[in-house]
């Protein structure tokens, strides 16, 4: 059969059929099993064929890095994903986490926003707040110094976001870290991520926010998670940190 025949078979188009012989396009399970229908496959062609297809699919699914805009769309993906985890991890470089944000502070970084668009992203990330209280699950937390340093308002509202940091303290649930700007890291984190037990992780960038779902690139956030909270200070030697930088705010403000 010439190009045009099959693809008329077939009911695509002849430059569709074209990309798909020239590996240009993936096509999808209907295709092949339109494909080896009218190409006259044998039966084991065909269910290795399709079979095929599936698993490269799948293969693309998992490795699709998806970009969410607009930030309420972004909490309610990410509510999702939280009620399914059983261990949320968190790590920031220079705000603190959204989970743990004052309402001072979370209006601050809402700021530039429509109106509208703030209120249903406070109002997504409330519901993602409450389930703090679920003591089946656990959350992990790390910042940098800088990102409690980093002033985003008045020494008033960096004072109150750290005691609001410091009262989570006393979550059974919740485990929070800082990492000094003392410590010897030795390696490099470019931005902030979140991920949820060993299966999603997620990305906030200038444009929106990205899910990562592949499980080398999840295994890797982990491996790097890990080695971040080994730098963080916890108990008194964080609660002593979180007095110095008050303090700092307060006499610089």
């Amino acid at each position: 059969m010439t190009g045009t025949a099959t693809a008329r078979a077939t009911g695509m188009s002849q430059s569709k059929l074209s990309k798909i012989e020239n590996g240009m396009l993936l096509p999808s399970v209907t295709d092949v099993e339109r494909l080896v229908a009218e190409l006259a496959a044998t039966r084991e062609t065909r269910v290795e064929l399709v079979e095929l297809a599936r698993s490269l699919h799948a293969e693309a699914e998992t490795r699709r890095v998806v970009l969410h805009r607009g930030a309420h769309r972004h909490q309610q993906t990410i509510s999702r994903v939280e009620a399914r985890a059983a261990t949320s991890r968190f790590f920031q470089l220079n705000q603190v986490p959204q989970l743990l944000q004052s309402e001072s502070y979370l209006r601050v970084v809402l700021a530039t926003m429509p109106p509208q668009e703030q209120e249903a992203a406070v109002a997504a990330l409330r519901i993602r707040r409450a389930r703090l209280d679920d003591l089946a699950k656990q959350f992990v937390f790390l910042l940098t110094e800088s990102a409690l340093r980093w002033r985003m308002g008045s020494a008033e509202l960096m004072c109150e976001q750290i005691d609001h940091l410091a009262a989570t303290l006393r979550r059974p649930n919740v485990r929070l870290g800082v990492v000094p700007w003392t410590a010897d890291a030795n390696l490099v984190a470019l931005h902030g991520f979140h991920v949820y037990d060993e299966r999603v992780v997620t990305v906030s960038v200038l444009t929106g926010n990205a899910t990562i779902t592949d499980p080398l690139d999840v295994r890797e956030y982990l491996q790097l998670f890990g080695r971040l909270e080994r730098l963080a200070v916890r108990g008194e030697e964080l609660q002593a940190l979180l007095a110095r930088i008050s303090d700092d705010h307060r006499r610089l403000g």
